[in-house]
């Protein structure tokens, strides 16, 4: 996606062309919502996870002894 042309629109376009922004974006351009000359947002495709974890990803992580107390100040929430 880094060698295609960029596509800019400042906000105001952004809102008159949304759909033509995205449609863009999902044919893998870049776009780029620019406010006063800056980029402020880019619209890009959702991605879908690449699929479940493999067992042990969290190897050597461990959890506080305490971990299942619940702290005084939250008690309320409880």
């Amino acid at each position: 996606m880094d060698n295609q042309l960029t596509n800019y629109y400042n906000l105001y376009a952004a809102k008159e062309k949304f759909s033509e922004a995205v449609r863009k974006a999902l044919q893998r351009e870049n776009v780029m919502i620019m406010n006063r000359g800056r980029p402020i947002a880019k619209i890009m495709p959702f991605s879908q996870s690449q699929g479940p974890r493999a067992l042990g990803f969290a190897t050597g992580i461990t959890m506080l002894s305490a971990f299942d107390e619940i702290p005084k100040d939250f008690q309320e929430y409880v």
